[in-house]
C-alpha cells in the first residue's frame, strides 16, 4: 500500500473507535458514574501512550507552555469527558454523534471570533440550517424543553471546539502527537480527583463493564488518537481525512442497533440527516474542491513556474516599491533561466498543483551539515486564504526531517509585519535582521527548529 493512501485505514481505523465510545459508554454507565468511567478510561490510554514514548522523537517541554497543555487538557478530556459521559448517559447514541458532529462547524464558527478567521456566507447559511436539525431534534416530542443530556452534550461540543482553537497553538511548536499525549495526560491528573470514588464504584463491578471499560481506553482513546494523527500526517490533503467524520453518527446509529438494541426516534434522523447536511454546504468547497498535492518539478515545468512565482511575489514588489532596477533578485522579477541555474545546481523545486494547475511554489537549498534555506515560496493571489500556504510550510518541514536536516531559515522583508506574523504563526522564531548594500530593505531571518522531528535511522 502506497504511503500517501495509508490514510483511509488509519482514518478508518478512529473513526470505528469513536462509534463504539457512543454505544459502550451507555453500556458502561448502568454500572459506573459518569466520573468514574472517565478516570478510568483515561488512565488506561495514559498507560497505553506512556508504554508508545520509547518509540517516539519527543521535544522537550518547555515551562512556558504547561499552562496550555494544562488548557487543553482541561477542555478537551478533563471538563470534556465529564460533560460528555453525562449527555451519553441520558440520549441514545445516535443523537449523541449527530450532536457531537458539529463539532467542526462550532471550532471554524469561535475561529471567526478568537482567530478573526473569514466566515462566508455560505457557511453562515449552513450553520442555520445545521441549527434547525438541532431545533427538530430537541422540540419534536419533547415541547419547547432541551433535555438535561442534550445540554451536557452541547456543552461537551463547545469544549472540544475550544481544546481545538487551544492545540492550534500547541502544534505551532510540538509535533500532533505529543501535543495530544500531553493534553491526554493533563486531563487524566484532573481526572484522578475521582479515583476515591472511582475505588469504591469498581469494587464488584461485572466482568464485562470491564472488557469493555479497557476497550474504550485502549482503542477509542489512545488508538484511535493516535491513528487520527497518523492519518493527517500522511495524507496529502486534510479535508480526505477529517470527510471521514461525517460517517460516525450513520456508523455509531449501526453499532446501536446492533449492540445495544437502540433505535433512534424519528425527530433524531431527520434532524440528523439535516444537521449533515448543513455540516456538508458548511465545508462544501474542501469536500468537493480538487486534490492539492506537490510534486518535484523538472525542466518542462519551470516557465509554468516562474510565471507562479512573479504572481505571487508581485504584490509585496507593489507593496514595497520595488522594481527590476533596484531589487532584480525578487520573486518578482523571476524567470525560467533562474529556476533553471537552481536546478543545475541540484537544488529541490517543487510545484503545488490544485488538480493539474500549478498555484504555488517552494524551493528547498540544502547547505553543509543540516540546515536548509526555504526560498521563493509562492501562492497565487487568486488561491490566497485557503491555507495552500501553511500547506507548503508543513510539507517542507516532512521533507526536510525526512531528510534529517535540523533547522530551516528563510529570510523576509522585514517590514512586511504581517508576512512575519503569518511564519511565527506556524513555528517560525526570529534569528536576527541584517542591511545588504544591494537591496532597498533590511532583511528579517527566521528560523523552524526540527531536532527534535529528525529520527534515528
Amino acid at each position: 500500500m502506497k504511503k500517501e493512501r495509508s490514510f483511509h485505514v488509519y482514518a478508518i481505523i478512529t473513526i470505528i473507535c469513536w462509534s463504539l465510545a457512543f454505544v459502550l459508554s451507555r453500556l458502561v454507565m448502568q454500572e459506573l458514574s459518569s466520573e468514574a468511567l472517565g478516570f478510568l478510561r483515561y488512565l488506561i490510554a495514559s498507560l497505553v501512550l506512556i508504554c508508545l514514548i520509547p518509540l517516539l522523537k519527543l521535544r522537550k517541554v518547555e515551562s512556558k507552555d504547561l499552562g496550555l497543555i494544562v488548557l487543553t487538557g482541561a477542555t478537551g478530556f478533563f471538563l470534556y469527558m465529564i460533560a460528555f459521559n453525562k449527555g451519553v448517559k441520558e440520549v441514545n447514541a445516535a443523537t449523541s454523534s449527530v450532536i457531537v458532529a458539529t463539532v467542526p462547524m462550532i471550532t471554524a464558527l469561535l475561529s471567526r471570533f478568537v482567530y478573526k478567521e473569514k466566515i462566508t456566507t455560505k457557511q453562515w447559511i449552513a450553520t442555520g440550517v445545521s441549527f434547525l436539525g438541532v431545533m427538530i431534534i430537541t422540540i419534536v416530542n419533547k415541547g419547547f424543553t432541551i433535555s438535561n443530556g442534550l445540554n451536557w452534550l452541547f456543552l461537551a461540543a463547545i469544549l472540544l471546539a475550544a481544546y481545538n482553537l487551544l492545540q492550534k497553538k500547541l502544534v505551532q511548536k510540538y509535533s500532533a502527537i505529543q501535543s495530544t499525549m500531553m493534553s491526554i495526560f493533563a486531563g487524566t491528573i484532573m481526572l484522578a480527583i475521582f479515583l476515591p470514588r472511582t475505588i469504591n464504584e469498581v469494587q464488584g463491578i461485572s466482568m464485562q463493564i470491564i472488557i469493555l471499560v479497557l476497550i474504550m481506553g485502549i482503542f477509542s482513546s489512545a488508538i484511535a488518537y493516535v491513528s487520527w494523527t497518523k492519518a493527517f500526517e500522511v495524507a496529502e490533503n486534510v479535508a480526505s481525512v477529517s470527510n471521514y467524520m461525517y460517517v460516525t453518527p450513520l456508523l455509531t446509529t449501526v453499532l446501536g442497533l446492533v449492540i445495544a438494541k437502540e433505535f433512534p426516534e424519528v425527530s433524531t434522523i431527520v434532524g440528523g440527516i439535516i444537521i449533515l447536511a448543513g455540516l456538508i454546504l458548511f465545508n462544501s468547497d474542501q469536500l468537493f474542491s480538487k486534490k492539492v498535492r506537490i510534486k518535484r518539478i523538472g525542466n518542462a515545468e519551470l516557465a509554468t513556474a516562474a510565471q507562479v512565482i512573479r504572481e505571487s511575489f508581485a504584490t509585496v514588489a507593489n507593496d514595497f516599491d520595488l522594481t527590476l532596477d533596484n531589487c532584480p533578485t525578487n520573486g518578482a522579477f523571476t524567470q525560467a533561466k533562474h529556476l533553471k541555474i537552481d536546478l543545475d545546481k541540484g537544488q529541490q523545486l517543487f510545484g503545488v498543483y490544485l488538480g493539474k494547475k500549478m498555484i504555488g511554489f517552494f524551493e528547498l537549498v540544502y547547505h553543509d551539515g543540516y540546515q536548509a534555506t526555504l526560498e521563493k515560496v509562492a501562492v497565487v493571489p487568486s488561491e490566497r486564504g485557503n491555507q495552500y500556504g501553511e500547506f507548503i510550510l508543513d510539507k517542507a518541514r516532512k521533507i526536510a526531517a525526512e531528510d534529517r536536516i535540523e533547522q530551516i531559515d528563510i529570510g523576509i522583508i522585514k517590514e512586511n509585519r504581517r508576512l512575519k506574523k503569518w511564519y511565527q504563526k506556524n513555528g517560525y522564531e526570529i534569528v536576527c535582521s541584517k542591511q545588504f548594500d544591494h537591496l532597498p530593505f533590511e532583511v528579517l531571518y527566521l528560523q523552524l527548529d526540527l531536532k527534535d522531528e529528525v529520527t534515528n535511522e
